[in-house]
């Protein structure tokens, strides 16, 4: 296929790619041909296919994108403000892990990181088996795209009955690039049986330049198992962000799920869950707040194959101007997997006037003794509490931030992890900046 049919107008795509395989071996270089071969052959998603019905990828297609040339950090005080030195921080740039930038000496016992390459150098039986079983589910021609082309990533492995008390926070930063630049962050996460850690994933930018961030995270959380996962897309408000999140949970393991979305132009997050064992539980909560004309797309599927699970899904979304949010959340109950109670919810508040939502919460259940629930709601501030706090002295702009926090308080206070909860509150503080969090 020559560069002009490719889904993507990449400049410099073939020699790329054919370095990337040169440079690979054994089952990577199969895999990294299978998927390029894939992506080839599957046409970029557009609004008459269902699944992307409000999200055009039209300007993204259009345009010509180039490939990272560096691959370091330019230096920026906000980027130091947003690390923690209490974290275990795995931080990388463009796709590629910044070992100086990131404390991976003295792990606590129980956790092994290194770049996604050093993993597949030292055996690649469980990424293997693991990608092999995760769907592609509705982001199939982006994943095809980075499994072909991804130059390097995250690997985190926690060992069973290992108990890691820092938080794992794994920081993908956008960095010294020209615009119209596509990067493909990359991030494995091997949770084993009767461990427990907590895990941030952040996306960040802190330069005004238009990219493409193709993001895909696996996630293996074996029985037993407890883990607390948050994604936070704050990227700057000229990219594209297309994030994939694949989870595969066994028998009585437990996962509080979050995710966070205040940057990006254009964002389309697809998160399923796979259960793959009897007595789960599973949280899938989310906040998006957005303004200007930026858009934000989620799709959510939990999968649930096996009886006794319980699952709780929450999110929220805040727009301003004349930004847009879809939403579309499904829960598929398989014949065998009775006694499962699942409950999904979807709430917006609209402070513009032009502020758009789709949302499209749906069950399918082929279980017949199941408990499940689901709804969606779309308001906007109520004048006479507005009226009520300016009577107080405070004024309209500051009455208006005081009940849009309120709105997001209880689903920002669900996370437990103190170090997560103060990093989302910093974040914040750039939509409320006269509002201590």
């Amino acid at each position: 296929m020559t560069q002009q049919q490719m889904p993507l107008n990449i400049e410099g795509l073939q020699e790329y790619q054919s370095k990337l395989s040169g440079n690979s071996n054994g089952w990577l270089k199969t895999f990294r041909q299978k998927s390029f071969d894939q992506w080839s052959a599957e046409p970029m998603p557009t609004p008459k296919d269902e699944e992307w019905k409000y999200t055009s990828l039209a300007d993204v297609i259009n345009r010509r994108f180039q490939l990272a040339r560096r691959h370091q950090l330019v230096e920026d005080r906000q980027f130091e403000n947003y690390r923690s030195r209490a974290d275990i921080n795995v931080v990388l740039v463009n796709g590629v892990l910044w070992g100086e930038l990131s404390n991976l000496k003295d792990l606590p016992p129980g956790l092994k990181i290194s770049s996604f390459n050093e993993a597949l150098g030292h055996g690649s039986d469980e990424i293997r088996d693991t990608v092999s079983k995760l769907t592609p589910n509705d982001s199939k021609p982006f994943l095809w795209m980075n499994q072909a082309l991804f130059l390097d990533g995250a690997f985190i492995r926690v060992m069973p009955e290992a108990e890691i008390g820092p938080l794992v926070h794994i920081i993908h930063v956008t960095s010294g690039i020209l615009p119209d630049t596509v990067v493909f962050p990359r991030t494995f996460i091997s949770v084993g049986e009767s461990a427990s850690v907590d895990i941030l994933e952040s996306h960040i930018s802190f330069e005004p330049v238009s990219y493409l961030s193709n993001a895909v995270t696996d996630i293996r959380i074996a029985a037993n198992a407890m883990v607390g996962f948050c994604k936070t897309q704050a990227e700057a408000h000229q990219a594209v962000h297309v994030g994939t999140t694949r989870i595969w949970q066994e028998a009585a393991s437990y996962l509080d799920s979050f995710s966070f979305n205040f940057g990006g132009r254009l964002v389309r997050n697809n998160l399923s869950v796979l259960i793959k064992g009897e007595a789960t539980r599973t949280v899938m909560n989310g906040l998006y707040g957005i303004d200007g004309n930026q858009h934000v797309d989620n799709h959510t599927l939990l999968d649930i194959q096996h009886p006794n699970c319980t699952s709780y899904q929450l999110y929220k979304g805040l727009l301003n101007g004349k930004s847009r949010a879809v939403f579309n959340g499904k829960i598929y109950v398989h014949a065998q997997a009775q006694k499962t109670d699942a409950y999904q919810l979807n709430k917006h508040l609209l402070l513009g006037k032009e502020a758009r939502v789709d949302t499209k919460p749906q069950l399918e259940i082929f279980a017949d003794d199941v408990k499940c629930t689901h709804g969606a709601t779309i308001g906007q501030l109520n004048e006479e509490e507005i009226f009520y706090l300016q009577s107080r002295c405070i004024p309209r702009p500051t009455a208006i931030q005081l009940m849009s926090k309120g709105f997001i308080d209880d689903i920002i206070n669900t996370i437990k992890s103190d170090s997560i909860r103060a990093k989302l509150g910093r974040l914040l503080l750039k939509k409320f900046p006269e509002i201590k969090l």
